[in-house]
């Protein structure tokens, strides 16, 4: 069977540069603006995770993390959105949902407990309003 494009949904930085994703219908994505295909799962955070066969890459990969290389915001159309939760292609906590204003607040420690991307803190609010716009600690 061969693969055809599903949709298309972007990554932007906070220096407004942006990664696109490709949805292909053979449940990958690929990501040409980091020439990366076959990419069985994304996991969103301010520095996303993409899986492959040959291994799991973070953006930005260093460790000297500038504030203009986090992810300020996804770009990704309701149907598009409902597709890649419903294939398993994306993955992302409840804390991500409500910072990037996703449709669906449910994220993956809303029911399992695997873990919080962010310190604990009683009232998130704050936090997150920090890190919407680029403070992150």
């Amino acid at each position: 069977m061969e693969k055809h494009e599903i949709g298309r949904f972007y990554a932007t930085r906070f220096d407004d540069n942006a990664y696109e994703f490709i949805v292909n219908s053979d449940n990958t994505m690929d990501c040409p603006t980091l020439g990366i295909e076959s990419i069985s799962k994304i996991v969103i955070k301010p520095r996303f995770m993409l899986f492959t066969k040959k291994g799991i890459y973070m953006t930005p990969s260093n460790h000297n993390v500038n504030n203009d290389d986090l992810i300020k915001g996804y770009s990704i159309d309701d149907n598009l959105f409902d597709y890649l939760k419903e294939q398993g292609l994306i993955k992302y906590s409840t804390d991500m949902a409500y910072l990037y204003d996703f449709k669906d607040k449910k994220g993956y420690d809303s029911e399992f407990k695997e873990g919080h991307p962010f310190k604990w803190a009683e009232k998130k609010g704050p936090i997150l309003v920090k890190q919407k716009n680029g403070k992150y600690n």
